[in-house]
């Protein structure tokens, strides 16, 4: 009986295991969506990804304003090459090259399978060949251009001395009196309101100027009977040079640098040059209106340039024979990316470079449905 029940036991685990094997009977096949009718009978819709370039840019603006005495800096203070104008100039910082992925509209495909431990196919999203159709993607822009300009409010200058700008001044008038039966001219003293003259002011503010100086030293070298000591001394000469610095400015004028930040966005395209090199204008850049957009022609362009290297070019034959299986029974379509050696150039100068996998370079190709299977 003991043995009887043995074998019973033994013939019980090989049919469940029989029964078993063909309840999990594995049946995978993926499809273009764009070529069957039934997508509903499908339990998984994915993409595959595509690469997208987003290229960061730092430019400084340097506002430049005149001061109102700048013509007199050389005459009264030895000052010579001090601004003449206002004037706006730019110039380019930092550049970043990052890149994105986000589905690729021509490479939507239905996976088909009643396997429900298909861990390798969340391996292959892990890893980045394929896309879940409800992964967030950042937007496919072409240019994103900060169009915000640095605005400096006037006035700047309002400290322009610390003597009046308009003075009183006697002066001896003649004036017709009449005398008797006749009229006569006689002197008569007269007070008026005088604004004095440009040059008369940036003299007196040179004067001022040197008499900063001269005190400041007078306090360094203990000149005066007062000395402070500890932290009054320190400010008080803080206070001599910041009063002397906006003075000079009057003179010398005043400058203002202003970050911005520009960023565009460039998908390359899935079909290079026959050379293997693709050009794109992504910006274009002027010394006095800055950072413009690649159609306009008043600045100089900013070019990148893409050179793939072919890293896959060896699986040239496997796409070959798969690109009729597309819809074959029992296979994965999913994609290599390839490397390409990007650079930005300033008309040919090179100012950045960096080697980055681009997907749409790479080549498609078919994946053994044994694959997802969990082993």
């Amino acid at each position: 009986m003991r043995i009887n029940l043995a074998l019973i036991l033994i013939l019980t685990g090989v049919l469940s295991g029989c029964a078993g094997t063909g309840i999990l009977e594995r049946n995978t096949s993926s499809r273009d969506i764009m070529d069957y009718t039934h997508p509903e009978q499908y339990t998984l819709v994915y993409s595959l990804p595509k690469t997208t370039v987003r290229i960061s840019v730092d430019a400084v603006q340097t506002i430049t304003r005149r001061g109102p005495y700048h013509q007199y800096a050389e005459r009264y203070l030895g000052i010579s090459g001090v601004p003449d104008s206002d004037a706006v100039s730019w110039s380019i910082g930092n550049i970043n090259i990052e890149t994105y992925e986000e589905a690729d509209p021509e490479h939507y495909y239905l996976l088909k399978t009643n396997d429900r431990h298909v861990t390798n196919f969340f391996k292959l999203q892990k890893e980045g060949f394929i896309l879940p159709v409800n992964q967030r993607q950042l937007p496919e822009l072409e240019g994103i251009i900060n169009p915000t300009a640095a605005e400096i409010a006037d006035p700047l200058f309002t400290d322009l001395s610390i003597l009046p700008r308009v003075v009183e001044e006697s002066r001896t008038v003649m004036r017709m009196v009449r005398q008797d039966t006749a009229f006569v001219n006689v002197p008569v003293m007269e007070r008026q309101s005088v604004t004095k003259s440009l040059e008369a002011r940036a003299a007196e503010v040179a004067d001022l100027i040197f008499e900063l100086r001269s005190s400041r030293f007078r306090l360094i070298s203990g000149d005066l009977d007062l000395f402070p000591d500890g932290k009054a001394m320190e400010e008080i000469i803080r206070e001599y040079a910041r009063l002397e610095n906006e003075y000079l400015n009057l003179f010398t004028g005043k400058v203002f640098e202003v970050n911005h930040e520009f960023s565009f966005d460039y998908t390359p395209g899935k079909n290079p040059a026959e050379s293997g090199i693709e050009h794109a204008v992504i910006f274009r850049f002027s010394d006095s209106l800055g950072i413009l957009p690649s159609n306009d022609v008043s600045g100089r362009p900013f070019t990148l340039e893409l050179n793939n290297e072919n890293k896959t070019s060896r699986l040239q034959r496997i796409t070959e024979g798969s690109a009729s299986a597309v819809n074959r029974q029992g296979s994965l379509r999913y994609r290599i990316p390839d490397v390409a050696e990007l650079k930005i150039t300033d008309e040919n100068r090179t100012i950045a470079v960096k080697r980055i996998p681009v997907n749409q370079y790479g080549k498609v190709v078919n994946l053994p449905a044994d694959f997802l299977w969990n082993r």
